[in-house]
């Protein structure tokens, strides 16, 4: 009998209850298999101990593929006997997901673990690519997979092994692309969706278990698919096959989180929507299908509702778009109800922002009372700020940017009390006792949420963990790292302690010390001590009280004063990072970037003696310096989402090169004396950054070059 294999490896193949790939009843009631009566093999491996022969025996033999078979349908002549014989055989097996899965079952000595991705992509990859060379053999595989092998697939099964038929599909689906044959991917993420839920859970660990090139394609594939309906956007707002690929998508964005190798989260995106489509129908149509309780069929395609595929900035703009538009809203309102007022003499009508008014000197005591009496409406109107006894200045953001960058400054410091600092180089975080009331951090909650709403960035000291808490996802040990980088490092060290003597060697209980405040994670935590079988416990119980437990009733402050401002249905298209990013910017720095878009006026121009050396001091900074220089300048050491600032520079008023530089926040504007010398520039240069004088008066039309 004639051993159809791949390769001499066929002997090596992975033991596999073929019962799993073969029950009866399970691929949508087909029992007889293309195959089952022409060139049988086994494809099972008796496992040591056991009787070889009867296990061959009590096990069925199907059809699979071979190098002598490959060969043989290449070799095949247009029109031959030899090749409508290889029609037969290619539709045998690719009609059959126990054949074409038994053609690539993945190399694998008896008694290994069951924790590896069951049939060998790598090699279907290669031989699909070969076969698909010839346009009769791929055109005959599609149409059994169209025609037989599709409405045959899995469903619903007892045995996950039989779900290795989806590991293979995208394989078929790339190379046939490659034809030009499309229609494919359709099907896959239909089959997909398809599946019973303890089925669609297997195939997602299969999918957690891929090798990122293999697990990438699958999202390229999907991606490919929308891609290619993207023109049909107006025409078929309610065609459910953007749904399928759509949902398939999502599922591989929660695979991706948890998977052994994890693909970059802007793998996920995809840029031709946005070109393609008009962004604020996609979000008028996302409000509709939130208005209107609708079956799948009848929903609008929006992919606001699937926002893995938009990257920060389509992100940060959608969140820009509905801030505005309630501001604008808001502002037609008043000034409608302003000219009802001019008629009459009373009912003053509210105004068309939401004008701080503070004093300098008491800029954060000033700021808490003002939010506190505020009503709500006025909180998601356009924010302006005006410092008593100063005129008003509404350039750009007027003093917003200023006005954030030293409130921020001023109440994240240690001694107002607000944050904790576990070391002194660490981010800041809520203390599990505070030392102020706890309605400043509802406050503090609505300062977070009127900074983005007014599509400010600024300096912020919150760790990632703050963000993940805002979008209601959970906090990690790798959190605890940023927080407290010993801390974290420390519990990891007990987590990877191999020795049996870890109670012995770290006498460690469950009873704590955080902010100069013992607590017991358990009942009587300082009598039960951490071992290896607890030691995950300890660790979870630790890293929950930190973020959870301890802050609650100061977070949920925070949380809510957040929401005050901001809608959460738009905050949630958020991933963490990208909120984080949107609040307080990112260290993406390009120095020469920055440089490049720099703006001169008055005697200043890019090859002005002083420019040239002021540039050459700069990029001989080192980073810390260059972020302060950022600080002094901008309010913020980060970089906002839309990229590198653009800094102005203007020369400073004053004959006498011993001024030192000054900067106003406002416009992000140097104010630079003209010096003579390198070694005069640098010299003044460090004293402006160090002192950090980045706040004061409203800028000159001859300053700005306005």
């Amino acid at each position: 009998m004639e051993s159809l294999t791949l390769d001499s490896r066929q002997e090596e193949r992975k033991s596999i209850d073929l019962n799993a790939l073969l029950a009866p009843n399970e691929f949508l009631g087909v029992q007889v298999f293309a195959g089952a009566y022409v060139n049988f093999v086994s494809i099972f491996q008796a496992p040591v101990g056991t009787n070889a022969a009867t296990s061959f025996e009590a096990l069925p033999r199907i059809s699979q593929l071979d190098r002598g078979l490959i060969e043989k349908w290449k070799s095949a002549e247009i029109g031959s006997e030899a090749q409508q014989k290889a029609k037969r055989e290619i539709e045998e097996i690719f009609s059959s997901p126990p054949c074409l899965t038994a053609s690539f079952l993945q190399t694998r000595s008896a008694g290994s673990i069951d924790n590896d991705v069951p049939v060998n992509l790598q090699e279907a990859r290669e031989v699909l690519k070969e076969l698909t060379m010839r346009d009769w053999i791929a055109d005959q595989i599609y149409s059994s997979l169209v025609v037989h092998l599709f409405p045959a697939l899995p469903l619903s099964s007892p045995h996950q092994e039989a779900f290795a038929i989806f590991l293979l599909l995208p394989e078929c689906c790339v190379a046939l692309r490659t034809r030009g044959i499309v229609q494919l991917d359709a099907k896959f993420a239909k089959a997909v969706r398809n599946l019973s839920k303890g089925s669609s859970n297997i195939l997602e660990n299969y999918w957690s278990l891929l090798p990122g090139p293999f697990l990438e394609q699958i999202v390229q594939m999907l991606k490919m698919s929308v891609s290619t309906m993207l023109p049909y956007y107006q025409f078929y707002p309610k065609a459910g096959i953007w749904f399928n690929s759509l949902e398939v998508l999502k599922m591989l964005y929660k695979v991706n989180m948890k998977a052994k190798c994890p693909l970059p989260k802007s793998t996920f995106c995809i840029s031709e929507i946005s070109q393609q489509i008009d962004l604020l129908e996609d979000i008028y149509r996302c409000a509709q299908n939130e208005m209107q309780n609708v079956t799948e069929e009848g929903r609008l395609i929006s992919f606001c509702q699937f926002p893995f595929v938009y990257n920060i900035s389509i992100k940060r703009e959608i969140l820009n778009f509905g801030c505005s538009l309630v501001q604008k809203l808001l502002e037609r309102k008043a000034y409608i109800e302003l000219r009802a007022w001019s008629l009459r003499t009373s009912d003053l009508p509210e105004p068309p922002a939401f004008t701080l008014k503070v004093r300098r000197d008491f800029l954060v005591e000033d700021t808490w009372h003002k939010l506190s009496i505020m009503e709500d409406s006025f909180l998601k109107k356009r924010l302006l700020v005006q410092f008593e006894n100063e005129m008003p200045y509404y350039g750009d953001a007027g003093y917003v940017v200023e006005f954030f960058s030293e409130v921020f400054k001023k109440v994240g410091q240690p001694e107002y009390g607000m944050f904790m600092y576990d070391e002194p180089s660490s981010v800041m975080w809520f203390p599990p006792k505070p030392s102020v009331e706890k309605k400043k951090y509802f406050l503090f909650g609505v300062l977070c949420g009127l900074l983005i709403a007014n599509q400010v960035t600024a300096y912020l000291p919150f760790p990632l963990a703050a963000f993940k808490k805002l979008l209601d996802k959970k906090p990690t040990l790798g959190d605890l790292k940023e927080l407290s980088p010993v801390l974290g490092r420390n519990l990891q060290t007990i987590l990877e302690y191999e020795a049996d003597d870890l109670e012995d060697q770290f006498q460690q209980c469950y009873c704590i010390s955080w902010n100069g405040v013992d607590v017991d994670l358990v009942e009587n935590g300082i009598e039960t001590y951490v071992n290896k079988a607890n030691r995950k416990d300890f660790v979870d119980k630790y890293v929950d009280y930190i973020f959870n437990k301890s802050v609650d009733d100061i977070f949920r402050e925070f949380k809510r004063g957040f929401y005050k401002v901001l809608e959460k249905r738009i905050v949630d298209i958020f991933e963490p990072e990208e909120l984080m990013e949107v609040a307080i910017g990112n260290d993406n720095y390009d120095w020469e970037l920055f440089e490049k878009n720099a703006v001169y006026s008055g005697l200043y121009s890019s090859t002005h003696p002083t420019i040239k050396m002021f540039w050459e001091v700069f990029h001989g900074l080192s980073l810390e310096d260059k972020k302060h220089f950022l600080m002094f300048v901008t309010g913020n050491d980060r970089i906002p989402v839309t990229g590198m600032t653009c800094c102005k520079i203007s020369p400073r008023d004053g004959p006498s090169e011993d001024l030192i530089p000054e900067a106003w926040v406002c416009s992000h504007l140097l104010l630079l004396p003209v010096y003579s010398t390198k070694q005069k520039l640098e010299e003044k240069l460090f004293q402006a950054i160090n002192n950090n004088r980045g706040f004061g008066k409203i800028p000159t039309q001859y300053e700005t070059g306005i």
